[in-house]
């Protein structure tokens, strides 16, 4: 009977877990895909210290969160956000308007990909 509830306290223990995880990986990443598409906006209407502002606060918020992220993420993708940050850091310095607000838009699609990979929908259990 022991073994039954210590199993029990353990389930609880994974699900309260998970249910933290998931919780915390979409609160995460939600600002950064915001920042992210005001950099951009921003860059269309070439106002670059603002957008340089935005983009600067999403490097920032997804750099506190590395290690967080690197305990329950696939790596590959998240190597993958790294680079391109690494890429917009040169388009903003340049002023490159297109590229700059294009690569902004598809980094801010991935970095809501990490979050919404964790949530706890049908699609994600198949």
């Amino acid at each position: 009977m022991k073994r039954s509830w210590l199993g029990f306290l353990l389930l609880l223990v994974l699900l309260a877990a998970g249910l933290f995880t998931t919780r915390n990986m979409t609160k995460i990443h939600e600002p950064i895909e915001a920042q992210l598409l005001q950099a951009a906006y921003w860059s269309a209407l070439e106002d670059w210290e603002t957008a340089e502002s935005f983009f600067q606060k999403a490097e920032q918020n997804w750099k506190q969160s590395e290690h967080f992220r690197a305990c329950f993420a696939d790596h590959d993708p998240v190597e993958d956000i790294d680079a391109a940050f690494a890429l917009l850091k040169v388009y903003c310095a340049a002023r490159e308007e297109t590229a700059f607000e294009g690569g902004c838009r598809e980094l801010a699609r991935r970095a809501a990909a990490v979050g919404e990979a964790h949530e706890p929908v049908w699609w994600n259990f198949f």
